[in-house]
C-alpha cells in the first residue's frame, strides 16, 4: 500500500493541466503586476497622444459614428468545450477606462469584458462599461486589452444603445472574431469566459433558460432597436460583477449575447412558500442577446 501511495504521489497528474494550458496568477502580486503593466502601457499611449481625448470620447458616447460592418457567418461545426474556451480567450478583451484621477498622479484602470465581432477590430461590450462619471477623471481614455496583455487604444465608438446595453468600439488591430448567432433556444448550451470579482479567466458552462421582454415600452416592429432594447436572455452560466460585456457562446463558438446583469431574488412573502427566511432563492444571469447586437451593427452611416 505504501508503494502504491508513493507511486501516485510521483505521477504526472501533479501537473494538474494539459500541455500548453496557462495557469493564471491570481495572487495579489500577480494581479498588481498585471494592472501595473496595463497602466504603464496606457500612460505611454497617452504620452504619445494615441488615446482619444476625454472630450472626443464623451462626444462619441453621446453621438457614435456608425460605419458599414460585415459580420462573419455563424459557425456550424460543434466544438469541444476546451475549444470554445480557447475561442473565447483569443477573441476576448478587457474593455474600459485608463485614467488619471483628481487626487494623485498614478494611472488607474477600470475594466470589464468585451469580444471581437469582426476581424478588423470591432469590439462589442456593454453600454454601461463605456459610460462612466467624467468628473472623476482629469485625463485618460478608453482602452481594450487583448489576451496577451497588449493595450489597444479605442479609436472610435461606432454604436451605443443604453436600453440594449450594447456598444461597438473600434481598435486598430486584427482581431479573432466571434460570429453572432441568434438562432438558439432554451436548453441550448451557453458558455462564458470572464473575470467575475477579479477572478481571472473563469470559464463556466450552463444553458439558455429563456428569452423575455423586460418592458412594455417597445415598438410593434419586434426587430426595431426600440423593441430589441426590451429583449433579454437568461442563462444558467455563472458570472458576477466584472464580467459585464463578456461573450456568451454557443456549442459552436458563436456569440449568442454578452453578460449584462446579475440579480438575486428571495422570498416575497407568498403564503404558499415554505421558506420564510428571506434568503436568496434564485440568481438570474441576464444577457444582451445576439439579435440586439446584430441590429446595432446594422446601423448605417449618416449621409452628408
Amino acid at each position: 500500500m505504501k508503494a502504491l501511495i508513493l507511486s501516485l504521489a510521483l505521477s504526472p497528474v501533479l501537473h494538474a493541466q494539459a500541455p500548453g494550458v496557462e495557469i493564471f496568477d491570481q495572487s495579489r502580486k500577480g494581479l498588481q503586476r498585471e494592472e501595473s503593466a496595463i497602466a504603464d502601457q496606457a500612460k505611454a499611449l497617452a504620452s504619445n497622444e494615441k488615446l482619444l481625448t476625454l472630450d472626443a470620447a464623451f462626444s462619441l458616447i453621446e453621438n457614435p459614428t456608425p460605419v458599414n460592418l460585415t459580420l462573419p457567418k455563424a459557425r456550424t461545426r460543434e466544438a469541444r468545450p476546451a475549444e470554445i474556451a480557447e475561442m473565447a480567450r483569443q477573441s476576448g478583451y478587457r474593455v474600459g477606462w485608463a485614467y488619471l484621477c483628481n487626487n494623485c498622479d498614478r494611472w488607474h484602470v477600470n475594466l470589464a469584458g468585451g469580444y471581437a465581432v469582426t476581424e478588423d477590430g470591432v469590439i462589442a461590450t456593454c453600454a454601461h462599461v463605456v459610460q462612466t462619471d467624467r468628473k472623476k477623471m482629469r485625463s485618460g481614455g478608453l482602452i481594450a486589452v487583448d489576451h496577451t496583455g497588449k493595450v489597444h487604444p479605442v479609436t472610435s465608438i461606432l454604436a451605443l444603445d443604453r436600453k440594449i446595453d450594447g456598444a461597438l468600439l473600434k481598435i486598430d488591430a486584427h482581431t479573432n472574431a466571434l460570429p453572432l448567432n441568434d438562432q438558439i433556444a432554451p436548453g441550448d448550451a451557453a458558455f462564458c469566459l470572464s473575470r467575475p470579482l477579479k477572478q481571472g479567466r473563469y470559464f463556466t458552462r450552463g444553458m439558455v433558460n429563456r428569452f423575455f421582454w423586460d418592458s412594455e415600452d417597445r415598438s410593434d416592429d419586434l426587430n426595431s432597436l426600440k423593441a430589441l432594447g426590451a429583449l433579454k436572455l437568461n442563462v444558467s452560466t455563472r458570472w458576477a460583477p466584472g464580467s459585464s460585456g463578456s461573450a456568451v457562446l454557443d456549442h459552436c463558438g458563436n456569440a449568442i449575447g454578452h453578460v449584462a446583469t446579475i440579480s438575486t431574488m428571495g422570498n416575497q412573502g407568498n403564503r404558499q412558500d415554505n421558506d420564510k427566511s428571506g434568503r436568496t432563492l434564485i440568481t438570474l444571469h441576464t444577457a444582451t442577446p445576439a439579435r440586439a447586437m446584430i441590429a446595432l451593427a446594422s446601423l448605417k452611416p449618416q449621409q452628408d
